[in-house]
Parts: C-alpha cells; structure tokens; sequence
C-alpha cells in the first residue's frame, strides 16, 4: 500500500497511513512553509493520507 507526496514537480512514494507532515519531513521540505492538497482540497498536516492518494504541496509565499 503506497500513496505519494508531490513537490515541486516530483513525486515521492510514502506508505499508505503516513501523515502529510510526515511524508513531508521524508522529502525533506518544512511542512509550515507548504499547503498540502488532496483532490485540489486543503487538508490538514496531520490527515493520513490513504491508499492510492497524491498529496500536492504548494509552497505558500508572504511578505511585506
């Protein structure tokens, strides 16, 4: 059982029931600077992602 995390362009296989910040930390971003999609939704870092599901994480930008 995989799932995948996509960042930048790249996709990462993590096993299925991992958390986003976790499969975050396994590709090496920092999950605060990152919102993490599931079927084009918002999800929280510490949602499982199931089975068979991309999670996309598109950096989120700031400043002044």
């Amino acid at each position: 059982m995989v799932c995948k995390i996509t960042v930048s362009g790249k996709t990462t296989e993590v096993p299925a029931g991992t958390t986003v910040m976790d499969a975050a930390k396994e590709v090496g971003i920092v999950p605060d600077a990152y919102l993490f999609l599931i079927d084009g939704k918002p999800v929280p870092m510490d949602t499982p992602i199931a089975d068979g599901q991309t999670v996309k994480a598109m950096k989120v930008a700031s400043g002044g």
